[in-house]
């Protein structure tokens, strides 16, 4: 029989942080800088770092835009999650505990004609963190339960899972993530809109066993749209759709190897300095057993800013929620820095 302890609703744990981005956001419109550009309304490059999932090469969202021939941005991006998943099903149990904090360092090149070359290089780190606090302090303000946090000992790390082919890590890791090398083509535009295919390979350089790599090479292509005047002018969106080669698992010797992925993002520019950024992804579920998959398929809703103090420079602050509940991380924060060169 499964059994799965209550969980707070993810719409009440955002509503907020949303009120508190809002006032951040009317406090910073009042002294614009710099020009508007597609940088300021660009996609948040948001990833799923669910420990089963975070390691697959799931494309992360970009514009449909291409750089300029000779144009070239660098950003570093840093993911901070709290883990709080229990889950059992008959003999077996599933258990995410800690934190994880994944850092991006990605270059993306205008190569002419539309081409656009992209290399991510990802550090990560797992370890029992420091955020439990805070996070209990915010559901006890909202009077939201804790769900599995009630039961699980404050800033722990366990990652475990009791198959066979299973794990039990508890103790701190970090190391190389999988490198990502990436070519996009822009195959139709106009002054509003793009539309662009795009195919990534993931290397395999990092280690299953700390949780850092999946094991295995994969592969990806997809297709991206995005367009500047969405009814208003304020208003940019994107699409993004593929499908993914992610390789046999590790610790599932049935799941699939394939596995479709989608994306919609929305920018609200608040200034000429200033968006407010919403987006959401998601991908199939690829495991066959069952308490692996029993939260569905990966939903996670990013919310947040997007800040250009100076010209060629921004900065992005934001939180990521799993709107399918334990099929993300319980909340993630999101940094980026960026300049364009």
């Amino acid at each position: 029989m499964m059994t799965t302890l209550p969980h707070c609703p993810s719409v009440w744990r955002s509503a907020g942080l949303f009120s508190c981005l809002m006032i951040i956001g009317e406090l910073a419109v009042s002294a614009p800088l710099g020009e508007s550009s597609e940088s300021l309304s660009a996609p948040m490059a948001s990833r799923n770092l669910s420990p089963i999932y975070a390691n697959l090469g799931i494309p992360a969202m970009n514009s449909a835009f291409a750089l300029e021939q000779g144009t070239w941005t660098a950003d570093w991006t840093l993911h901070w999650a709290s883990h709080s998943v229990l889950e059992q099903n008959n003999d077996l149990t599933l258990a995410f505990d800690g934190e994880t904090r994944r850092q991006d360092f990605r270059i993306q090149l205008g190569l002419g004609k539309g081409v656009v070359a992209s290399l991510n290089v990802p550090y990560i780190s797992h370890s029992g963190g420091n955020l439990d606090g805070l996070i209990d302090d915010w559901h006890a303000f909202w009077g939201m339960p804790d769900g599995p946090r009630a039961v699980q000992p404050e800033d722990r790390l366990r990652f475990t899972y009791s198959a066979p082919s299973g794990f039990d890590m508890q103790s701190n890791r970090s190391g190389l993530g999988d490198v990502e090398l990436a070519l996009q083509l822009q195959v139709a535009a106009s002054e509003h809109w793009a539309l662009a295919v795009f195919g990534q390979y993931k290397f395999a350089t990092g280690e299953s066993r700390d949780f850092t790599g999946s094991g295995e090479a994969g592969a990806s292509l997809g297709a991206r749209w995005s367009r500047g005047y969405c009814g208003f002018s304020q208003l940019s969106c994107h699409l993004q759709a593929g499908i993914s080669e992610v390789g046999d698992s590790a610790f599932d010797e049935n799941s699939e190897t394939l596995t479709p992925f989608v994306g919609l993002s929305l920018a609200w520019q608040l200034g000429d300095s200033l968006a407010i950024l919403g987006q959401i992804d998601a991908h199939d579920v690829i495991y066959a057993s069952d308490v692996l998959a029993e939260n569905g398929t990966p939903v996670w809703g990013t919310l947040g800013l997007r800040w250009r103090p100076a010209e060629r420079w921004s900065f992005e602050a934001q939180f990521i929620e799993d709107l399918a509940v334990g099929s993300a991380p319980d909340v993630t924060f999101r940094f980026s820095l960026a300049h364009a060169f």
